[in-house]
């Protein structure tokens, strides 16, 4: 069952997340991001810098950009950054003992620190330290016995399936459990309860996800509805493959075509024996497959192009044409999307594969998007920096 879990945390880490693009900072007060760590049931991951630090700028310009940090980092925390030498940054380091930078620090929405470092890291080290806050965090065990002594409220529920999902635990029995119950009050904790509970399409849970959409979806927004949905679809397709057990696969094709839209229902199948090519290693089919999707791709999609670029650049970055076929992916992946932090991940592609000059074209543009969308730009001036320096 491990590997399946993984898989399963593979998948939520990339398709609940914006793709391709680094780490996405919560803008807002201390106080609200503690609120929004209370809803969501994720850690507080609080960067606390300043602005004459050097190791916290090469953190900011090299390691928060890359797609494999922010996949990881955004679907699991709340992220947050403050200068400890600005507003609500000193009263911070005061609480939190913050005496060298940069610290990162992980906090729950009560303001208890869970786990901490003082220094950079490399992307490999980064994405360990966020694992390591995960499993001190855990609540699975604490909820669990509130639960079997009784505590069947909803709101203890939907608790116990977030942490029992967040740990890589099942919580299918937890779900089922719930919903058998035909007197439960239709709240919003119900259709969360629903919401949360749909690992996979081969599930009670799920069926449940898509005779409520209209209600569910007024709760969490028609896109997160509808990334949920994807998501439990491929999280059977790897079941199917971890169980050698292709009737599995075959359930998820069909239902995709009942739940996805039609451009996205009909480049399933392809999505599928790119996710079998690359379960078996194969990476001359996984090329394939790929060029083949992308070839029919339209202008939205659900289908992870972060990850297989990342797949494209490391994994088969042996196989004839893998590196090539990645940058028509990261092109696509562009065009489709209005996010200006995806055309900078873009430049950064083209700065490490040598192209300077069209880098600085793409990150200027970035540059110039998020102005208009009133975003920090502080990201993309180091970018530009990094590459006008090259």
């Amino acid at each position: 069952m491990r590997i399946f879990i993984s898989c399963v945390l593979m998948i939520f880490s990339f398709v609940n997340t914006s793709i391709g693009q680094g780490i996405e900072f919560f803008h807002g007060t201390w106080a609200e991001a503690k609120a929004k760590s209370k809803e969501s049931g994720k850690l507080i991951f609080v960067d606390a810098y300043t602005s004459w630090c050097g190791p916290c700028k090469r953190m900011a310009a090299n390691i928060f950009p890359l797609p494999e940090v922010g996949a990881y980092y955004n679907a699991n925390f709340i992220n947050y950054k403050l200068d400890m030498e600005k507003g609500e940054g000193p009263t911070f380091a005061r609480e939190y003992g913050i005496t060298a930078y940069p610290t990162f620090v992980f906090v729950d929405g009560d303001g208890k620190k869970v786990h901490f470092r003082v220094g950079g890291a490399d992307a490999n080290g980064f994405i360990d330290m966020g694992k390591s806050a995960v499993l001190r965090y855990d609540k699975s065990p604490e909820l669990g016995k509130r639960y079997e002594a009784g505590d069947h409220s909803p709101e203890l529920v939907l608790q116990y399936i977030k942490a029992l999902n967040a740990a890589g635990k099942s919580s299918t029995r937890v779900t089922n459990d719930f919903l058998a119950n035909d007197k439960a009050p239709k709240t919003d904790d119900y259709y969360r309860i629903i919401y949360e509970g749909a690992v996979s399409s081969d599930s009670k849970p799920f069926t449940y996800l898509v005779s409520n959409e209209k209600a569910i979806s007024k709760i969490v927004g028609q896109k997160e509805y509808d990334r949920k949905v994807f998501n439990a679809l491929v999280n059977t397709v790897y079941k199917g493959i971890e169980y050698d057990t292709e009737s599995l696969i075959d359930d998820a094709i069909t239902t995709s075509k009942k739940v996805l839209d039609k451009s996205n229902a009909s480049l399933f199948p392809t999505y599928v024996d790119v996710i079998k090519a690359d379960a078996r290693n194969n990476g001359e089919l996984y090329v394939k497959n790929v060029s083949e999707m992308i070839k029919k791709l339209g202008n939205t999609s659900n289908f992870e192009l972060a990850t297989i670029i990342k797949s494209l650049q490391t994994k088969y970055n042996h196989v004839a044409n893998a590196a090539s076929l990645a940058s028509v992916v990261y092109k696509k992946m562009v065009d489709i999307s209005d996010d200006p932090s995806i055309r900078l991940d873009y430049a950064v592609f083209l700065q490490d594969s040598g192209d300077n000059d069209n880098a600085l074209k793409e990150a200027q543009k970035a540059k110039e998007e998020a102005t208009k969308k009133n975003m920090d730009t502080t990201k993309f001036d180091n970018v530009i920096l990094r590459i006008k320096s090259k």
